[in-house]
């Protein structure tokens, strides 16, 4: 089994959470608007050098507006692909969260 590491950063406002070793695992924050769940990104079995592919959860959402679940590296908000992983960024602080790692083969 492979190491995971895990750095969270809560300010007054907002959650970083930097997820290194593995793109497989979800994420499911809590906060006072409610639960939120982060999924990796799509393809995480790729390196991210080697994968062209954009998630459908980065960029502009509906309308035009930035989607809550990504947006480029200058994203305030969302997921974004590392080179070891991946990080999420939620728009508030976090008052818990739980991460869900993927079956080993």
């Amino acid at each position: 089994m492979d190491e995971i590491d895990i750095d969270t950063r809560v300010t007054e406002a907002r959650t970083v959470i930097d997820v290194t070793g593995t793109r497989d695992v979800a994420v499911v924050v809590r906060s006072e608007s409610g639960e939120r769940i982060y999924l990796p990104p799509e393809r995480f079995d790729e390196p991210v050098s080697a994968s062209p592919y954009t998630s459908p959860y980065q960029g502009a959402g509906v309308g035009g507006e930035e989607s809550p679940y990504g947006g480029g590296s200058g994203s305030t908000r969302g997921v974004v692909e590392t080179a070891d992983g991946f990080r999420i960024t939620h728009p508030e602080p976090t008052t818990e969260f739980d991460v869900y790692r993927g079956d080993e083969e």
